[in-house]
């Protein structure tokens, strides 16, 4: 799924972060651009190189996530070799942004323009073994 996501994603990258939020106790995580929005329900994380910046579990997360407004996603990966549904979002200032799906159904959501992406981690063409 994420091999689909990036060639949906390639001619409208990059994707402009203009709002971030971090909702308790909901656990739900939202970005939102000018036509796009992407939102999750599972952890996630926020790493610096090699180094977790801050996650779902810090307890200043509500307000660290608004850093993000005004970075962008400049690309997206497999979040791991093992769990290929969920995604990792390259940031314009080398931070990724890495989601796990935590839940089988409908762990994180990406609205585009034309086309609508939903995590399915349950689905085994989206694992390896």
């Amino acid at each position: 799924m994420i091999k689909e996501l990036r060639a949906k994603l390639a001619p409208m990258l990059p994707l402009v972060i203009k709002e971030a939020h971090w909702i308790e106790p909901s656990l739900t995580l939202s970005l939102v651009g000018n036509g796009w929005a992407f939102g999750s329900i599972s952890a996630w994380r926020v790493l610096k190189g090699d180094v977790l910046e801050f996650s779902y579990s810090t307890v200043e997360a509500s307000d660290l996530i608004l850093n993000l407004c005004g970075l962008s996603i400049v690309s997206v990966t497999s979040q791991s070799p093992r769990m290929a549904g969920d995604p990792a979002f390259e940031l314009s200032d080398g931070r990724w942004l890495e989601i796990f799906s935590d839940i089988a159904v409908d762990p994180w959501v990406m609205s585009l323009p034309d086309f609508g992406f939903v995590g399915a981690p349950g689905d085994s063409r989206y694992t390896q073994d």
